[in-house]
């Protein structure tokens, strides 16, 4: 995600993991510190935002990897 996401309109922040923040809320995905899977956050100003942000998200992921699964 860190080499090859990108998130328009977003600040994005690499120190664990890749955070996205855009104007009305954010996006993270990072490794578990404890399993061996992916731990993504979001939160956001309205139900909107919200989707438009996890969306984002699922797009950037499945690019690198069209075979994920995303529970989101």
């Amino acid at each position: 995600m860190q080499e090859k996401a990108r998130f328009a309109d977003a600040k994005i922040t690499t120190i664990d993991g890749v955070r996205a923040d855009f104007a009305d809320g954010w996006g993270l995905v990072r490794a578990s510190n404890t399993t061996p899977i992916l731990v993504i956050r979001f939160d956001a100003d309205s139900e909107e935002a919200l989707q438009r942000i996890k969306d984002l998200f699922r797009q950037q992921m499945l690019a690198i990897d069209d075979q994920l699964r995303l529970p989101f």
